[in-house]
């Protein structure tokens, strides 16, 4: 029960259970491949990047089969939009505003690159990646891309925790909260609320995800 006189926040439901899962799933991969690189555990740390491929891949999947908020159609792609965006002018009503679609696109495209190369790549020592022996003549290329594009992804995340901190606590639009329960609760925003089916969802990111461990595992 709500305060007299306090609020009462717009909740419409936006984001489906499988895009909620994909984000925490992404950040457990992340911290996962991180923390085995940094101790030198590549066997491990190959097992994170193959299941990240695939929780990648599933993204994309749902980015044309979910359902509305998780579909690509729906992102606010507007340079000068995201230009704006923190303008006294902006006027956007969306669920989606222009940078947090960019940035969506941007993680998708850098952690491909990185599971993708990672495939590739050698620390010219120890280890030798899954697919390293189908290129030999281009692995230094594969294994620059990779470190490359870590430091590009530290950037991405740092840039992504500050904009959580802001939207959180600033702007007080608690969009941890919206993605645990899948609720938005910003006032005068135009939302289509999601009506959702979540087991084919779930049942298709664990099916991207393990798939790729079982067959490196038997590779």
């Amino acid at each position: 029960m709500y305060q007299k006189g306090k609020k009462k926040d717009n909740k419409v439901k936006v984001w489906d259970l499988s895009l909620r899962l994909f984000h925490f799933i992404l950040i457990l991969l992340i911290t996962g491949s991180y923390i085995s690189a940094k101790l030198d555990m590549l066997h491990i740390h190959q097992y994170f990047g193959v299941s990240l491929l695939g929780l990648i891949s599933f993204r994309i999947l749902w980015g044309f089969i979910g359902t509305n908020y998780s579909r690509f159609a729906s992102f606010n792609i507007s340079i000068k939009g995201a230009l704006t965006q923190f303008s006294k002018q902006n006027q956007n009503k969306s669920i989606r505003t222009p940078l947090g679609s960019f940035s969506t696109l941007s993680f998708i495209i850098i952690l491909l690159i990185l599971s993708i190369s990672g495939l590739f790549s050698s620390d010219d020592v120890l280890y030798d990646a899954p697919l390293a022996y189908l290129s030999p003549k281009y692995v230094y290329f594969w294994t620059d891309i990779h470190n490359l594009f870590h430091f590009i992804l530290y950037f991405l995340v740092g840039i992504h925790i500050l904009a959580i901190f802001y939207y959180q606590v600033i702007k007080k639009h608690k969009i941890i909260e919206r993605m645990v329960d899948g609720y938005t609760r910003i006032n005068k925003t135009s939302v289509t609320p999601v009506n959702e089916k979540p087991i084919k969802g779930v049942l298709l990111i664990f099916i991207f995800i393990f798939t790729p461990i079982l067959i490196l595992s038997f590779f």
